[in-house]
């Protein structure tokens, strides 16, 4: 593919690299964009700036997420350059980003993943030595978002909803099956929803499709596959609420709002109602910032400033001992310059005993 990246560091000195050389720093930007072109989530015009603090970059970002992210505290600032037929050719490639799950309803603009790298867990012998690592690749495979405003809030579940994603991918997959065809329906998705303070009132949904189920029913002997075990198909919801971790970060914007969400991760179930949608096929964490005082405040003031910032959370399920250790992130995502004022919208309808969603 033929790719160009140039860069020019603070002081002023012209670099560019080709795509075949791997040793610099700029070798998971390089897979960021080479991922992006497969997945058809670059768009015209293809030449894209940004600042860059760190390698920060993962194979799901997507370039129209990473144009308009810079740190505070840049070191580089990088443009690359993409020629239009490279761009052609990548998106008729058939590949994952173009599944249906993914695009029906669209998934929010403002949303990507990131490189849960860049986060630090408890480490092997934490309990010993409170030694943290880092967290490596995510675990799950990030393949949608959806931000959506309600009249009101959708207590019993997105996955749920007949008319949303996971509803309609469960019906593709009975319709393809049917014809002896594959789906776009993964054998397991964790999807995240977050219930958050109006005016207006809004859900962030982000999804996370298991295409292993052994990473997750304890069968591949792992500690974190022990961990999401009980989690996911165990029986108990205190359990679950004790486990759920997040680990939030503002990767840029406002110092009074980095201040007020800190970077120190949080049992969620500690702090705001959390309840859990399961079902074979998947399971929604339901975390509702509204049952807070203090959550609706910090959530209040990140709505006040959403438009200029970058709000980076890392999800996993907390480990206690060196059996279930050391943690792994299961799924990250970046929110990019948020517009609440611009978001999907749906209505409940009630019909007797059943809900309906006008769009």
């Amino acid at each position: 593919i033929p790719i160009v990246y140039s860069y020019t560091t603070k002081d002023h000195i012209n670099h560019t690299t080709l795509c075949c050389h791997k040793t610099n720093k700029l070798h998971s930007f390089q897979t960021a964009i080479i991922s992006s072109l497969f997945n058809n989530t670059i768009d015209i015009p293809i030449v894209y700036s940004y600042t860059m603090k760190s390698q920060r970059v993962s194979h799901n970002s997507s370039l129209n997420a990473l144009k308009d992210l810079v740190d505070a505290d840049d070191k580089s600032v990088l443009t690359v350059s993409l020629s239009s037929s490279t761009l052609s050719d990548a998106a008729g490639d058939g590949a994952e980003g173009d599944d249906a799950i993914s695009t029906e309803p669209p998934s929010c603009e403002f949303c990507c993943a990131f490189d849960a790298n860049s986060h630090r867990v408890r480490g092997k012998n934490y309990n010993r030595d409170k030694k943290k690592v880092e967290a490596g690749p995510s675990l799950f495979r990030y393949f949608a978002a959806d931000v959506v405003e309600v009249d009101e809030y959708v207590r019993e579940g997105f996955c749920n909803l007949p008319n949303e994603r996971v509803q309609l991918a469960l019906k593709r997959e009975q319709e393809m099956h049917s014809k002896g065809l594959p789906s776009d329906m993964p054998p397991y998705i964790v999807a995240v929803n977050i219930i958050m303070p109006g005016p207006p009132k809004y859900h962030l949904v982000f999804y996370y499709a298991v295409d292993d189920m052994s990473i997750i029913d304890g069968t591949d002997g792992t500690p974190s596959s022990k961990l999401a075990n009980q989690f996911f198909f165990g029986d108990s919801d205190a359990f679950r609420e004790k486990t759920f971790k997040l680990i939030p970060r503002i990767a840029k914007g406002n110092r009074l709002v980095k201040k007020a969400v800190g970077t120190t991760p949080v049992i969620i179930g500690n702090k705001i109602a959390t309840t859990f949608v399961r079902d074979d096929r998947f399971c929604e964490i339901i975390c509702d910032v509204t049952s807070s005082t203090v959550a609706k405040k910090v959530c209040s003031l990140v709505n006040s400033y959403a438009k200029s910032l970058v709000v980076e959370m890392g999800y996993l399920l907390e480990g206690d001992d060196s059996t279930v250790l050391p943690e792994r992130i299961f799924g990250c995502i970046r929110l990019n310059h948020i517009d609440i004022t611009q978001l999907r919208r749906i209505e409940m309808k009630e019909e007797g005993n059943n809900s309906t969603m006008l769009r």
